[in-house]
């Protein structure tokens, strides 16, 4: 069943940051965030065992325009949202999230085409002249991302919270069968507009002392995809030119046999 907007999330957007991790040592990391960040307590927040689902149609039409529909399941709850992607790489803002509607765990997006389309109308001001009716209608599953690990709360003495995770993501490609397991680290923060210093400082620390850590400029769906897509070889200038005098060849020996014969 589709729930609307029951337990919309928050007042503010949130921004995450996703880090890929050199060095795998929580407690390492851990230890240099909580010497480093004077103000700031670091405080277990619980085991992570979520599910995300990425979907899309066949020739994957949305996740191509930079539109994501994706289900979340959590301990608490499961949601649809829709997901923006910034095609600026190099912007903080990379994507930009919102929330769809509550739903039960086994629910797919085909199963409520007009309630998905009418929100996402509502979210781009019925800017689309595509029937995204029919299109939510062929969404199937394309890409699952098992998310698995631990979360930290970073508080600060003027009361901000950040949340901060180190997962193991198990991916699988629907349509290729690849599958592939992967270590990150993120970061999430509510983009209060009162907490801007606090936000920039927990980022600075991450850059200057964490250097097992490095900022990825991907959001959880194009991690998983770079992981388990169908690889393209890549023909080398050389291979190409090698490939052009074989063909050349070929043509002069034939050319030959028939002046012959």
């Amino acid at each position: 069943m589709f729930y609307g907007d029951k337990g919309k999330p928050s007042d503010y957007k949130t921004l995450r940051y996703n880090y890929d991790v050199l060095v795998d040592n929580e407690k390492m990391t851990l230890t240099k965030l909580a010497n480093r960040l004077h103000f700031f307590s670091i405080v277990f927040d619980g085991k992570i065992n979520d599910i995300e689902t990425v979907y899309d149609t066949s020739n994957n039409l949305l996740t191509g325009s930079g539109l994501i529909i994706r289900k979340r399941c959590t301990a608490e709850r499961n949601y649809f949202s829709l997901v923006r992607i910034n095609s600026v790489k190099s912007s903080r803002n990379h994507e930009r999230k919102e929330f769809l509607g509550e739903c039960d765990k086994n629910d797919q997006p085909s199963d409520f085409p007009v309630q998905i389309a009418d929100r996402i109308n509502e979210i781009f001001s019925n800017v689309f002249t595509i029937n995204l009716v029919d299109i939510i209608k062929h969404c199937t599953p394309y890409i699952t991302t098992h998310i698995k690990g631990n979360r930290y709360k970073i508080i600060s003495g003027t009361g901000y919270s950040a949340e901060m995770s180190f997962e193991t993501f198990k991916v699988k490609n629907f349509r290729n069968g690849k599958s592939a397991v992967l270590r990150n680290f993120s970061i999430a923060f509510e983009l209060d507009p009162d907490f801007e210093k606090e936000r920039e400082q927990i980022l600075e620390t991450i850059d200057r002392y964490c250097k097992e850590l490095v900022l990825l400029d991907r959001n959880n769906f194009e991690i998983s995809e770079v992981a388990v897509k169908t690889r393209i070889p890549k023909v080398t200038a050389d291979q190409n030119n090698a490939k052009g005098k074989k063909n050349k060849k070929e043509t002069a020996e034939n050319e030959q046999n028939e002046n012959e014969g």
